[in-house]
């Protein structure tokens, strides 16, 4: 399954309305040949759309009651093709019964709804991490749930107010935190989380916490080496019984990873670079292709916001190459995502953690926020708001970090990470799933493997120490072809080709950046010609002269225009209604 959405009635005497389910059949999705199925009764509505990238549905109907389930929860079974239905069915039964204990154990990244009319329940579920995303509004009536946030914001039953908070969190950090979205109603499930809802209650609770994983009293070698043959079995896994597949390939080491394994088991692997040419990342990982044996493509880099699955599905579907040897799925795709935070640890810093371990939170937060470059545009703002919205950014990471337990604050801060950044990482991608038509293969978020991970001690996770440790594990040839490394981190040894530059040396920036400002000065136009400009929200004056002073050159103010557009975009799509933080 690739897309799961629907409605629930609380109540046995309200019918779900015939107009709401239509709407739902029509919205799901955006490609024209895709075939929209449906599960109804009188308390509930439950559509399903299948890109068929893993070649078989999981969908099961028993008795009145059914279960969706997108990705694959890799339960059990030899392969994540062959384990489907058979996981499907886990599921099944485990939501039958409420028992969660099994999907405990699950390793891969998925979602799931489940429905039994007696009595009427609606179960949904995340995975471990919570990649794979379940948005819900919970009316007096009505629930609703979807896979994507616009199959929310299409449905007319489901009341659009933005979150003031949340958006304010998406310009500062990248992504709203804990459950929250751009609009105040609707949630995002947490990782491990399980929803219930019947006549009587709605009950949240997690069957999976990361910080309940206990440290390990093994030896950081022997960690690296199980974590190694955890990886392996994740790639092995995932793979079954491919023998041809495609692959993201960088110049740094996280996709190198997977292309190693997946040529240790014999796969025929095409491989695609998205680097500007001539930069590191494209020259490391062409030489690393040719090295490890791939059929490898330089993909074209848009000069905007890069939407990499987007890039993929193009260049992947656009390949002649593939035709004498195609791949048994074509929609399953690798990809390195995951790899630098969870096992690279990079954003976090021995400084850092030495202030979380004093008890310097609000120092360490305050730090953290300045790496990032992590700030709101206030001058942008109506007094009232940038009041309102001033210490959003540190008042969400501290009370993240208060809702977890564990006894080091270190490990705290990096959970913190694995279940903000990370579970919200790939939200685009699912969020446009339905166009680029692409399902990601993710090793790094693999269930045994993280829980490997996250029992190492964290000092020697710090700087990639870990990470290396790890890699010593692979073929020599892993190493034989220089790598991009983070400055701070474990350097990378050999010396890098003549004549090559990083990918964010000045001369690349600007290549991209003259696309960007176009984007940039096209949006703050757009926001300061809306009929239903935000005059609540914005102040139109500061955005009219930081966009004239942009487009002549005299300061960069692309961060505002991004910040005006992200504010009219939900402000608009909620009618003008907006929430502010409570104070």
């Amino acid at each position: 399954m690739t897309l799961i959405a629907g409605l629930f009635s609380r109540h046995a005497d309200t019918p779900i309305p015939d107009s709401a389910c239509n709407e739902l059949a029509r919205e799901i999705s955006r490609h024209s040949q895709d075939r929209v199925e449906m599960f109804r009764d009188r308390r509930a509505c439950i559509a399903k759309v299948d890109v068929g990238a893993f070649g078989e549905p999981a969908w099961l109907s028993n008795a009145g009651s059914v279960t969706a389930v997108a990705g694959c929860p890799l339960i059990g079974g030899t392969d994540a093709r062959q384990a489907r239905s058979k996981d499907t069915a886990a599921v099944h039964e485990c939501a039958s019964k409420g028992e969660w204990g099994l999907l405990a154990q699950t390793r891969g990244v998925f979602s799931a709804a489940h429905y039994s009319p007696g009595p009427a329940r609606l179960i949904l579920a995340t995975d471990r991490l919570g990649v794979r995303p379940v948005f819900v509004w919970v009316g007096d009536q009505l629930v609703a749930f979807a896979s994507q946030l616009r199959l929310l914001e299409a449905m007319s039953i489901v009341p659009k107010e933005m979150d003031v908070r949340a958006v304010t969190e998406m310009i500062g950090l990248g992504f709203p935190l804990a459950d929250r979205t751009p609009y105040s109603g609707i949630v995002l499930l947490h990782a491990g989380e399980v929803l219930s809802v019947t006549d009587e209650a709605v009950v949240r609770h997690r069957y999976w916490r990361w910080d309940d994983v206990a440290p390990s009293s093994r030896s950081v070698d022997e960690l690296a080496k199980e974590a190694y043959r955890d990886f392996e079995g994740a790639v092995r896994r995932r793979l079954g019984g491919d023998r041809t597949t495609a692959a993201y390939l960088s110049g740094g080491l996280d996709s190198r990873a997977i292309v190693a394994q997946l040529r240790r088991n014999d796969a025929r692997v095409y491989t695609f670079n998205f680097g500007l040419p001539g930069t590191l990342d494209d020259v490391l990982s062409t030489e690393f292709a040719r090295l490890i044996g791939t059929i490898h493509e330089r993909g074209k880099r848009e000069p905007t916001d890069p939407q990499w699955s987007a890039m993929m599905a193009s260049c992947w579907t656009a390949t002649q190459r593939r035709a004498n040897n195609p791949a048994e799925h074509p929609g399953l795709v690798w990809s390195g995502d995951g790899g630098s935070v969870s096992l690279g640890h990079v954003y976090l810093t021995e400084p850092l953690v030495a202030m979380l371990r004093a008890g310097d939170q609000n120092g360490a937060i305050q730090k953290f926020l300045e790496r990032q470059g992590a700030s709101v545009p206030r001058r942008l703002l109506k007094p009232l708001v940038a009041q309102a919205v001033k210490s959003v950014l540190h008042d969400g990471i501290r009370e993240e970090l208060e809702r977890l337990r564990g006894s080091d604050p270190g490990r705290r801060f990096h959970i913190f990470l694995m279940l903000n950044d990370q579970r919200r990482h790939l939200a685009n991608h699912f969020e446009t799933i339905d166009l680029h038509r692409l399902e990601f293969q993710l090793p790094f978020f693999d269930g045994r493997f993280l829980e490997t991970v996250m029992s190492a001690p964290l000092d020697a996770c710090l700087g990639h120490r870990f990470y290396m440790k790890w890699l010593d594990h692979f073929r020599a040839e892993v190493k034989a072809v220089p790598w991009q490394a983070y400055p701070g981190h474990e350097p990378c040894p050999l010396p890098m080709p003549a004549g090559t530059t990083s990918q964010w040396e000045q001369t690349h920036v600007a290549r991209l950046r003259a696309g960007r400002r176009r984007q940039a000065i096209e949006r703050g136009r757009r926001v300061l010609s809306a009929a239903d400009f935000p005059e609540a929200i914005i102040e139109r004056n500061f955005l009219r002269l930081t966009t004239l002073l942009y487009r002549l050159g005299i300061r960069d103010y692309r961060s505002v225009m991004r910040a005006a557009h992200i504010y009219y975009s939900y402000y608009s799509a909620s009618g003008g209604r907006y929430r502010l933080p409570q104070a």
